[in-house]
């Protein structure tokens, strides 16, 4: 019977040397994480962020071709630039690092 736990030290031991570095993240590929981009939003005040209601539209007055810093976790993992999938506003990741 298989499980989602993490593998253990000695399982990690027993894998293969080619697979070694893709079992060292499959240990970690379900856990939780927080992924954010940080877009400039030129002349937003405190009011605006206590205006903000579930569908709110704010202008950042940022090209769209511009590229974003996305953070999972509060670590810079790289940046991405926007993209449009069908109706929703989109992140394609284009640099990590």
């Amino acid at each position: 019977m298989e499980t989602d736990y993490p593998k253990t030290d000695t399982e990690h031991q027993t894998s293969t040397t080619s697979d070694s570095e893709e079992n060292s993240w499959e240990s970690v590929s379900g856990l939780p994480c927080h992924l954010s981009v940080a877009l400039p939003v030129t002349g937003f005040k405190v009011r605006n962020l206590l205006e903000l209601e579930i569908e709110t539209v704010v202008d950042t007055r940022c090209n769209t071709n511009n590229p974003v810093p996305v953070w999972v976790n509060a670590v810079r993992i790289g940046e991405a630039e926007f993209d449009v999938l069908g109706t929703r506003l989109a992140i394609r990741i284009n640099e990590l690092g």
